[in-house]
């Protein structure tokens, strides 16, 4: 099988890779087009295309700040309309030619099920429950209805009173500033200059604001107090599923519920999306409690493949 060569993505494969999602009707995070392109550094992501489907690999997925050599080569599962018994046999001669066993790191039960059932016995398993993700009617979250979401409504009624002068705005490239603030103060509070992740991240919201109508991302920032208190920023994993890539709020306010009132406003933004995926919770027991705490209608089970 002849494929193209590999290449780092960039904005001019936005399209390529959201159409593939969409065609594979995918709903996780690790398939979002720009996660895909504004990870590309932190991973060492490398794309191409071929025979209909989209290959990606990363070099970086285990790597540390102090030793960023010892890293392997890890592949994401193929995604489109095209034959995925041959791009996993050109998968597997790449793996080959990098001296080392084809592994996919995040695969959904769907893409688990095709290894099992066209390639019976030839990969081990390992289910990887930090990695799955949240997803949620995008209409619950934007009305939080019912008796379970009970507390949020207090929650965000108690903001209200405490900061009457609250207002969102939605994101734009002329208020891009005021997100980054909100994401200098949060990098400020949580530590983030000893923190190789917590800087890497920084450096990729700082290129998403840059890359916002290129990338046709979308978000929005909470102000009070007459300053920008929370921001976030999201964008379409297909026409039916919204992904959150961030989601930030000065730590006073988040006392307050921020958090709550930015995660509303901005799911009322974005209802002509039935479902919103928050990404997964990376084992964080306080992430977990409060994803679990908006009552996921779906939880994307991740697994890894070797």
């Amino acid at each position: 099988m002849s494929c193209p060569c590999w290449h780092e993505p960039s904005p001019d494969d936005a399209e390529k890779l959201f159409m593939a999602a969409c065609s594979a009707n995918l709903m996780g995070c690790t398939d979002s087009y720009a996660n895909i392109i504004l990870y590309r550094k932190k991973y060492r992501t490398q794309v191409c295309y071929c025979g209909g489907t989209v290959l990606r690999k990363y070099g970086a997925l285990e790597t540390t700040e102090k030793d960023i050599s010892s890293t392997r080569t890890l592949y994401g599962f193929p995604i489109g309309a095209g034959d995925m018994r041959l791009a996993i046999q050109f998968l597997h001669k790449d793996a080959s030619e990098n001296g080392m066993p084809l592994a996919f790191p995040l695969l959904t039960a769907g893409q688990k099920l095709f290894l099992e059932t066209k390639m019976p016995n030839e990969y081990t398993f390992t289910e990887r429950r930090a990695d799955s993700d949240y997803v949620y009617l995008t209409k619950s979250l934007a009305e939080l209805p019912g008796g379970k979401y009970h507390k949020k409504k207090n929650h965000i009624s108690q903001f209200m009173r405490r900061h009457p002068d609250v207002f969102y705005k939605p994101l734009t490239p002329e208020n891009a500033d005021d997100a980054f603030s909100v994401e200098e103060t949060w990098f400020s509070e949580n530590d983030g200059a000893g923190d190789y992740d917590k800087k890497a991240e920084r450096d990729i919201i700082r290129e998403a604001l840059m890359m916002l109508d290129e990338l046709n991302l979308t978000g929005g920032i909470l102000y009070a107090d007459n300053k920008p208190i929370a921001m976030t920023i999201g964008s379409a994993i297909t026409e039916k599923v919204a992904d959150v890539h961030f989601e930030k709020a000065v730590s006073e306010y988040d006392r307050d519920g921020a958090y709550a009132v930015i995660n509303q406003e901005f799911a009322k933004t974005l209802t002509k999306y039935e479902y919103i995926n928050r990404e997964e919770d990376m084992g964080i027991e306080g992430l977990r409690k409060a994803k679990l705490s908006y009552h996921p209608d779906l939880l994307l089970a991740k697994w890894s493949a070797e």
